[in-house]
């Protein structure tokens, strides 16, 4: 297995023998995730999403439900509760899982580095440990372009080595794809995908849902929107 970066096209999805399936969405209701479960609803997969809401809200998935005029079910879990986790996978038969979840503050993974590990690392171990043992072995993780590091050659190739980082955000991802690396080799029943993409920006066409973090937005586009929508008066610096 090589776990590189992908382009993904869910609406490419051929039709014949395309088969449903029950998908669990760690992180689902965050900008990322819960574009994600809008369209894996509109392909009539299940979905259900495991959040802890720690940066993001619930009535994204509200919305999502209203938009797409299907049930989600939500687990509101801290994935690194490893026995709570391990409980939902023992009885969820999920067919796969999208890994969203975790900090993702480039500034603050360099002022809490160690929250950064903690978080991001445990709560990754936690999902593969309790994905083996519901023999769900299919994973989608996201990932980031900031493995690639300082020194990689542009335009980036995925199959550069050796990743790096700059800061304690890109390297927990760096970290988890060697570990996923390391478990498809243990394992060749994984089926693991991983994304690198750079900064997403945007909403869904209908408007209701976009980026729109909790807490200080670490890109220029939710300050735009703020001020768009009367939340803020002016952009940072320009009054």
């Amino acid at each position: 297995m090589r776990a590189v970066g992908m382009r993904v096209s869910l609406a490419a999805a051929p039709a014949v023998g395309f088969r449903t399936m029950k998908i669990l969405v760690t992180g689902g209701a965050g900008y990322i995730g819960s574009h994600t479960v809008l369209e894996l609803l509109a392909h009539d997969h299940v979905v259900e999403v495991l959040d802890n809401f720690d940066n993001s809200s619930a009535e994204s998935i509200r919305r999502v439900e209203k938009l797409s005029g299907r049930d989600v079910g939500v687990h509101e879990l801290d994935l690194r509760d490893e026995p709570a986790v391990t409980a939902l996978f023992a009885e969820g038969g999920y067919d796969a899982v999208i890994h969203f979840a975790g900090h993702k503050a480039v500034g603050e993974s360099v002022a809490k580095p160690l929250d950064y590990y903690g978080n991001n690392l445990e709560s990754t171990l936690v999902l593969l440990r309790a994905m083996a043992a519901s023999s769900t072995r299919q994973l989608v993780f996201s990932s980031s372009a900031t493995v690639y590091g300082d020194l990689a050659p542009v335009p980036y190739q995925e199959d550069h080595e050796p990743l790096g980082a700059s800061n304690p955000y890109g390297w927990t991802k760096v970290m988890i794809e060697q570990m996923l690396k390391d478990l498809a080799v243990s394992d060749p029943s994984w089926r693991i995908g991983i994304l690198r993409y750079f900064n997403p920006v945007g909403a869904h066409e209908s408007g209701e849902i976009g980026e729109d973090p909790s807490g200080i937005p670490n890109n220029l586009t939710p300050y735009i929107a703020r001020v768009a929508v009367g939340r803020r008066e002016s952009l940072p610096g320009l009054r």
